[in-house]
């Protein structure tokens, strides 16, 4: 089955599908912990807990948002 970051997946299908959504907690996202994944259109990357690709090896420009600071 293929799996899409939530960029992807609105980018392909206008929808995200939260296909990699919840492979870590809002709190380890909090705290810079990603889930090491392979996304389908972007490639091997990390996501948040949304499911949303924070990888600066995305291969697709502009996916690759900031992850936000630990607090």
């Amino acid at each position: 089955m293929a799996d899409f970051c939530r960029q992807c997946s609105i980018e392909l299908f206008d929808n995200d599908y939260e296909n990699l959504k919840g492979l870590t907690s809002a709190r380890g996202t909090a705290k810079g912990e990603y889930a090491s994944v392979l996304c389908e259109g972007c490639g091997f990357i990390h996501v948040d807990s949304n499911g949303s690709c924070v990888s600066s090896e995305c291969k697709k420009a502009g996916h690759n948002v900031p992850p936000p600071l630990p607090i």
